[in-house]
């Protein structure tokens, strides 16, 4: 199994330009069509700046998304409450390119969650609805469900059986997938306190992770591979003690020689992240979804320190699209592509992806290739 890299380098307007140029020419001289450029999304916004990237049509309500490397296009889902579960694909300008309805999604609490793709350029979308993966090949249409997630019963229960660690009995809620290097998935469970383990190629998820520090009615979210092979993860709306609750919690699991969890450490206490993604110099980014907030919170890994809230206070709300609980994020070249998901003010013209820019790029994830 192989990788492919993580980053997409945008060419300048005048090499565009001459791409474009030769490949009118070869077309003309072969008698084929010529072949369209790719769409130029231009520069990326200041540190700190925002910009709407692209409309959300009906249902609305995106969370998930993930960039590709390649083409830098764009996809995201809807979570709208008892909708249909729709994966919208967008081109690097944000034009709407294509829109996928999950087959055998029942209109639920919940529709679409964390997205992520392959190497072979295929998409996997967590469905709250049968507590699944969906994986998307873009090339047919084709769709299957990828992975699965169990119901597992509380804990006090069980009498030995595979269990969750609350005090509530709830069903698995999928909510952010990530790729390890072996192909392997790892996704958090937002009610079960867990994080599942998939293995590559797909079948039912297996406990990797559990912590009774985890349970919450908003329990484990957005998680990304640090530097060194860590999962980095937060728990939105911790509990747990005096010091964090009201608070999310990021946190650090290695993973061992053996693929067993290591040492938890806490990194940091912040505010109710949702997403999360890591720069190339390690700092985190959190949307935050508190509706009081409505920013992307940076964090110092080494200290846990805040570092900064984007946007700036005045343009979170004062902006032509007012950002409304941004749910997920992903890197795009300097800027973060985040999903202003509107859960509190569901308005259809808050319905955005929205471009921060941070003045950096993203740690590469890992986009494993050649998974059955």
């Amino acid at each position: 199994m192989t990788l492919r890299g993580a980053q997409r380098t945008v060419g300048s307007i005048t090499t565009s330009l001459v791409a474009a140029a030769i490949s009118v020419v070869a077309s003309l001289a072969t008698g084929a069509a010529p072949v369209a450029a790719a769409p130029d999304p231009g520069p990326p916004p200041a540190y700190g700046q925002a910009r709407d990237f692209a409309h959300v049509p009906s249902p609305g309500q995106p969370e998930g998304i993930a960039v590709d490397p390649t083409d830098g296009s764009v996809w995201t889902g809807s979570n709208r409450p008892n909708s249909s579960a729709d994966v919208w694909h967008y081109d690097a300008a944000g034009r709407l390119l294509q829109t996928y309805s999950l087959i055998g999604h029942r209109p639920a609490e919940h529709g679409v969650n964390g997205i992520t793709l392959d190497g072979d350029g295929r998409v996997y979308a967590l469905d709250y609805s049968g507590a699944r993966a969906v994986r998307i090949d873009p090339a047919t249409g084709a769709q299957k469900a990828y992975a699965t997630f169990a119901d597992l019963p509380l804990c006090s229960a069980a009498r030995g059986r595979p269990c969750e660690p609350g005090i509530l009995d709830r069903q698995a809620w999928p909510n952010w997938a990530t790729f390890a290097a072996d192909g392997s998935m790892y996704v958090s469970d937002l009610n079960q306190a867990t994080i599942w383990k998939v293995p590559a190629g797909g079948g039912a998820a297996q406990i990797w992770y559990q912590n009774p520090d985890f349970a919450s009615i908003y329990s484990l979210n957005g998680m990304q591979f640090d530097a060194r092979g860590r999962l980095v993860f937060v728990n939105t709306l911790s509990v747990s003690s005096l010091q964090t609750a009201g608070h999310g919690v990021v946190y650090r699991l290695p993973v061992t020689a053996s693929g067993a969890p290591g040492r938890l450490d806490r990194v940091a206490i912040t505010g109710l992240g949702d997403g999360l993604v890591i720069g190339r110099s390690g700092k985190i980014y959190l949307p935050i979804s508190n509706p009081l907030d409505n920013s992307v919170t940076v964090v110092d890994p080494a200290t846990g320190a805040t570092l900064d809230a984007l946007p700036p206070l005045p343009q979170r709300y004062l902006r032509s699209t007012p950002f409304s609980t941004p749910a997920s994020a992903a890197f795009r070249g300097t800027s973060l592509i985040v999903t202003n998901h509107a859960n509190f003010t569901p308005l259809p013209r808050l319905y955005e992806l929205i471009e921060v820019g941070v003045g950096e790029t993203g740690l590469p994830l890992n986009f494993p290739v050649g998974i059955a």
